[in-house]
C-alpha cells in the first residue's frame, strides 16, 4: 500500500491514543487505520485520512474482514478498560475489554502481514516486585492475562511483540481526574482537598514523553535486538505525592490546601512503582526528555487554554 507503514490503533479516542493519532496522522509515511467499539464514534474520524474499522462482538466476520482489508503490519493496541473496583458489574466489563476483545483482535489479524506488535501494560502487574508478576487489581488480572495471549501469538505468526509497562502519566486533562488535577485544584483552595497520606512514590511521566515512545518503537523496531517483551516507560525516578505537591506550590507560588491522610490505603493499593529503565534505554534507545518540573508547567500552560 503505497510503499508506506500500516499502521492499526485501538483506543484512538482515549487519554493516550488520541494524542498517538494526532502524532501518526501528520507523518505522510504512515497508513493509519482505527479500531472503535462504537459505531457512533467513526464520526469523530470522517474529517481525518484514516481507515476507521467497526468492532462488534456479535459481527466478527465483518470485523476480521476489515482488519484483513487493511492488512497492518504494525498494531498499537491501547484500548483496555482500567478501573480498581472488582464487582460483578466491573469484572465483566473488564473482562469483555481487555480480554475478549483482545483475543477477537488477534484472530483477525492471523492472515495479515503483521511485523510488529506493541501492547499497552501497566506497574500496578507487578505489585510486590518488578521480577515477576503479582496483579494489584483485577484490572492487572486482565492486563497480565492478554499479555499472555499476545505472546502466544507472537510466536505461532512470528511477529515482533513488545508490551510497554507504563507508570504515572500525566500531561493532559482527561475524562476522569488524575492525582495531579486533585494537587493543583488544591492550590490556594478555600476548602481544602482531601487526599491519602500523601508518601506513595511515583514515577510520573509526560504524555509527550508516552507518545514519543511509541514513535520511537515504530520507526526502529527493526533495528532492535531485544531480550524480552516488557519494556518500563518511565523516567526511572520516583517521587512522593507530597513532593509533587511541593513542586507544583514553587513554579505557582501558591498554597495547596490539603487535607492529608483522609483516603486509607488498602492493602492492595501501590506504595511505590518506579520504572526500570536500563534496557528501554539500552534496546530501545529510548529515554524520556521531560523534567518532572518542566512538565508541570507545560501542563499548567495547556489548562489555561481550556
Amino acid at each position: 500500500m503505497n510503499g508506506k507503514k500500516r499502521i492499526l490503533l485501538t483506543g484512538a479516542t482515549g487519554y493516550i491514543g488520541s494524542e498517538l493519532l494526532k502524532e501518526l496522522m501528520i507523518n505522510e509515511q504512515y497508513e493509519v487505520a482505527v479500531v472503535v467499539r462504537d459505531s457512533n464514534k467513526k464520526q469523530e474520524f470522517l474529517d481525518k485520512n484514516l481507515v476507521v474499522v467497526v468492532y462488534s462482538a456479535h459481527d466478527l466476520e465483518q470485523f476480521e474482514f476489515n482488519i484483513r482489508q487493511f492488512n497492518p503490519n504494525i498494531v498499537i493496541h491501547l484500548a483496555a478498560y482500567s478501573t480498581s473496583a472488582d464487582d460483578s458489574t466491573a469484572i465483566t466489563q473488564l473482562i469483555e475489554s481487555n480480554i475478549i476483545f483482545t483475543s477477537h483482535l488477534l484472530v483477525a489479524l492471523i492472515h495479515c502481514n503483521v511485523k510488529l506488535f506493541i501492547n499497552t501494560g501497566s506497574f500496578s502487574e507487578y505489585h510486590f516486585s518488578r521480577e515477576y508478576r503479582s496483579p494489584t487489581y483485577f484490572y492487572s488480572a486482565t492486563k497480565s492475562s492478554a499479555h499472555y495471549m499476545i505472546e502466544y501469538f507472537a510466536k505461532k505468526d512470528n511477529f515482533l511483540y513488545i508490551n510497554a509497562i507504563l507508570y504515572t502519566v500525566y500531561g493532559k486533562k482527561g475524562k476522569t481526574k488524575k492525582i495531579i488535577d486533585y494537587a493543583l485544584e488544591s492550590l490556594n483552595a478555600i476548602e481544602p482537598i482531601a487526599m491519602s497520606d500523601g508518601f506513595q512514590k511515583f514515577d510520573f511521566i509526560h504524555i509527550k514523553d508516552v507518545v514519543h515512545f511509541y514513535i520511537k518503537v515504530i520507526e526502529n523496531f527493526q533495528n532492535f535486538r531485544t531480550s524480552q517483551i516488557d519494556y518500563d516507560v518511565g523516567t526511572g525516578q520516583c517521587i512522593s505525592i507530597r513532593e509533587m505537591v511541593k513542586i507544583l506550590e514553587l513554579i505557582t507560588d501558591k498554597k495547596a490546601n490539603i487535607k492529608w491522610g483522609i483516603y486509607k490505603n488498602r492493602s492492595v493499593d501501590t506504595l511505590e512503582a518506579c520504572a526500570q529503565i536500563t534496557l528501554t534505554k539500552k534496546e530501545l534507545d529510548y529515554e524520556t526528555t521531560i523534567s518532572l518540573e518542566d512538565g508541570l508547567k507545560q501542563y499548567l500552560l495547556e489548562r489555561e487554554k481550556l
